[in-house]
């Protein structure tokens, strides 16, 4: 179940959502304090990706399993250099609605571009994407600290434009139980 909760500054989006994803295993309750923690812990962790940071705090305070995936074989070569990250596995998969479809009932974390949410800016930023109804998705938008339902050609689009307009990779991370 998804605790309503708004991210409290505007770096803190992937906090929020690997928080949540705790918060369905474990039953934590989220705060400003623990979402905080988790952003500073990471920008302390490494300067070279800003995921990192984030799941390597997740992974030893909750004791989780993650699955990252990574839409660039580039990236993802670059990234196994550096530091590991404990009960974390990480692989290469082209991220589209195909793959999204297969892990959906995982609730994944996605990396998207923002505009295709609010249409002022591009800008990266994570969602939790909850289920499928039809051809929408339901999703947990960290921004509004809500559930939206979004067609499925938005939610293309906003993985495409990470991809080809911002030039990141797109990337999806999941969290189970360890």
């Amino acid at each position: 179940m998804i605790q309503k909760y708004t991210q409290t500054t505007y770096e803190t989006c992937l906090a929020v959502c690997l928080l949540q994803a705790v918060n369905r295993i474990k039953g934590i309750k989220l705060t400003q304090r623990l979402e905080l923690n988790c952003l500073i812990h990471s920008l302390k962790f490494s300067k070279d990706d800003f995921v990192i940071g984030h799941l390597d705090f997740i992974s030893k305070k909750f004791n989780v399993n993650i699955e990252r995936i990574f839409d660039n074989q580039y990236f993802f070569s670059y990234l196994k250099k550096l530091k590991s990250v404990p009960n974390t596995k990480m692989c290469v998969n082209k991220i589209g609605l195909n793959l999204i479809n297969k892990i959906l009932d995982r609730q994944p974390i996605l990396l998207v571009d923002s505009f295709y949410f609010n249409k002022v800016y591009h800008y990266p930023h994570w969602i939790t994407l909850l289920d499928k109804i039809g051809s929408k998705y339901r999703i947990f938008d960290t921004w509004e600290g809500k559930e939206k339902i979004i067609n499925s050609r938005i939610l293309a689009k906003a993985v495409s434009s990470l991809r080809n307009h911002l030039k990141m990779c797109p990337q999806l991370i999941i969290i189970g139980p360890n």
